[in-house]
């Protein structure tokens, strides 16, 4: 999508698809399942369920599953994304970037002073979008809905953030 409807591009960048495959496929649906299902709402936040399964009446009544639903998105968007997604995400560009050309060392190297250098555009950007709808989805969404609703807004995140940085980014 960013690359062929919004970038108009002519030739298709299969290194930069590699990425984002990878990424969705691995980190997304994978860790993100398992910190959203399992960490957060099995082990940290057991009666976040319950709070999601009120009707919105007894939500706006519930001040402790507010603030359940609060402190995993604060969490998520203030803990999770900064220090853990962006610096996976990045490390997993540089690797498919560098072909395997580079010392591992030197990839991560690299991938994780492109973090800095970004983070704090990266998370405005970030909370923009996912602040709003993890409180929806934390919020009203069954457990078993969190992971479906969250890929849905994703796509549209993603095709976003390729075009924000899918492409090559010189070197430090």
């Amino acid at each position: 999508m960013a690359q062929t409807v919004i970038e108009r591009r002519e030739r298709f960048d299969y290194r930069r698809s590699l990425v984002f495959f990878l990424w969705g496929a691995g980190y997304l649906g994978m860790v993100q399942y398992f910190l959203y299902v399992q960490v957060f709402a099995r082990t940290l936040f057991p009666s976040a369920a319950a709070f999601a399964a009120k009707p919105l009446r007894e939500k706006l009544a519930d001040r402790r599953g507010q603030v359940v639903m609060l402190n995993q998105v604060g969490i998520d968007q203030f803990l999770h994304h900064p220090f853990v997604l962006f610096p996976c995400f990045y490390s997993v560009k540089e690797l498919v970037e560098s072909k395997g050309e580079r010392p591992l060392n030197q990839v991560v190297s690299t991938a994780l002073h492109k973090y800095r250098k970004n983070l704090w555009e990266d998370c405005l950007v970030c909370w923009r979008v996912w602040v709003p709808t993890f409180v929806i989805n934390f919020s009203f969404c069954p457990l078993w809905a969190r992971v479906p609703f969250v890929a849905c807004i994703s796509f549209g995140f993603t095709t976003y953030w390729s075009f924000l940085r899918g492409n090559p980014i010189p070197e430090p």
